[in-house]
């Protein structure tokens, strides 16, 4: 995404609330690059609510409480499912063939939990993680440019997440017939948009109340476009557990 458009949306979103709903607040969007500085400032208290991936919130967790939480949905769905593909033709049948072989992953904040869940799955085959099982591992952001060298055989497999997928797959139906899944993952909430449990302003019911209204407002609406998102809701931290409980297992397993 855009920085500047990223943060100028949550900006303008923060005003629209300020003003409709009375809340004295001035939004002011920080983009973070490490998690250690974000986590000061959490503790500090110079940061009141963070948007951020499951493998960052399972760092921060430790660090700070959360509450309430957030959950984005995309394609009406709030969880994501990690695939592993290969040509139907192709040398790669199963996931223990991906000895030696060529893998792309696709670099997206909703398929994070994909190179943990592979290396897991592996792991548990009784291979190594993927860095040392797999030969020339590559990474791009862009969707196509995972897929398609796998589809016209350029490389032996990929992994995306099934949304992904079935959205190319509608595009050129011949993805579908050409690719087979391998391997999939369980449905898992890639990321998270939550408060620090301790910040409890006067007007925090209305700031709550403004986050899960924000598909109604077009300024919001705005919002979730940038961050490719159609809908944001609060959720129970049950929802998380899956997720939660791949990262812990790559934590014990993969060492």
């Amino acid at each position: 995404m855009n920085e500047n458009d990223a943060k100028a949306a949550v900006k303008v979103w923060g005003e629209l609330i300020a003003r409709e709903r009375s809340v004295p607040t001035d939004p002011d969007p920080d983009i973070f690059r490490d998690i250690d500085a974000l986590i000061r400032s959490l503790r500090e208290k110079q940061v009141d609510a963070v948007g951020i991936t499951m493998t960052e919130y399972a760092r921060l967790r430790r660090e700070v409480h959360f509450s309430p939480i957030f959950v984005t949905y995309n394609a009406g769905r709030t969880t994501e499912q990690c695939v592993l593909l290969s040509h139907r033709d192709g040398p790669v049948k199963s996931v223990a063939d991906l000895r030696g072989r060529s893998l792309l992953l696709h670099t997206n904040p909703r398929a994070c939990l994909a190179p943990l869940w592979l290396d897991t799955i592996l792991v548990k085959q009784g291979h190594r993680a993927a860095a040392r099982f797999a030969g020339r591992i590559s990474r791009d952001a862009k969707l196509s440019k995972v897929v398609l060298p796998v589809f016209f055989r350029q490389t032996d497999a990929c992994v995306v997440t099934r949304s992904a997928f079935d959205t190319m797959a509608e595009l050129n139906p011949q993805l579908a017939r050409q690719l087979a899944v391998l391997a999939e993952s369980p449905e898992m909430v890639p990321a998270v948009f939550a408060f620090r449990a301790d910040y409890n302003p006067h007007f925090k019911g209305d700031l709550i109340a403004g986050v899960n209204g924000l598909k109604r407002t077009p300024a919001g609406r705005q919002v979730l476009t940038i961050f490719h998102s159609e809908d944001i809701e609060e959720h129970p931290a049950s929802c998380l557990d899956t997720a939660l409980e791949l990262i812990a297992a790559h934590e014990k397993l993969v060492r």
